[in-house]
């Protein structure tokens, strides 16, 4: 999709400087994307599926110059992230989906239960501050509840299975890119 593939220019940090900041040298063009963003939630071709309604949120946080997300959401389509524990560096997977909702170190949960699943800590949308009340109400909204129902875990908390430290997930996420 277009759209998206323009977002993610718009959101690379590889294009951005002082003097090249898209946000800056092209608001009208980037507002007639974010526009064009936001007419394409309404076309079931574009946002009738999971995927290509994570992929325009993720193209809408872009263009809303959203830090991170723009790039990062789209995981969420994945059902992990993989993610560094901010104590002691080790690698941790965390885990949300039909398979359930924990943080381990086994890069093969997916073929056999982990023995060192912890299970993850979700926000509660309703008293969370931030992006999640926002994209969760989006989402129940859109009419996409499982995108929905990932959403509080990707902006929760985990456990290192390592050394145990609790640590924000989006914190992790943003930190490892």
């Amino acid at each position: 999709m277009p759209l998206y593939l323009a977002s993610q220019i718009v959101a690379s940090r590889d294009i951005r400087d002082d003097l090249t900041d898209p946000f800056t040298t092209h608001t009208s063009e980037i507002a007639e994307l974010l526009a064009l963003t936001e007419e394409a939630f309404g076309d079931p071709a574009l946002a009738g599926d999971s995927l290509n309604y994570v992929q325009l949120l993720s193209t809408l946080l872009s263009f809303e110059g959203v830090e991170g997300w723009g790039v990062h959401l789209d995981e969420v389509n994945g059902d992990e992230y993989e993610v560094s524990c901010p104590a002691c560096f080790s690698e941790n997977f965390v885990v949300f989906g039909e398979l359930g909702h924990f943080s381990t170190a086994d890069d093969m949960y997916f073929k056999r239960p982990p023995t060192d699943a912890i299970p993850l800590q979700p926000q509660d949308p309703a008293t969370a501050t931030g992006l999640l009340p926002r994209l969760h109400a989006r989402a129940l909204a859109d009419g996409h509840p499982a995108v929905a129902g990932k959403l509080p875990y990707v902006f929760g908390y985990a456990d290192c299975v390592h050394c145990g430290e609790h640590f924000s997930v989006p914190e992790a996420i943003l930190a490892r890119w």
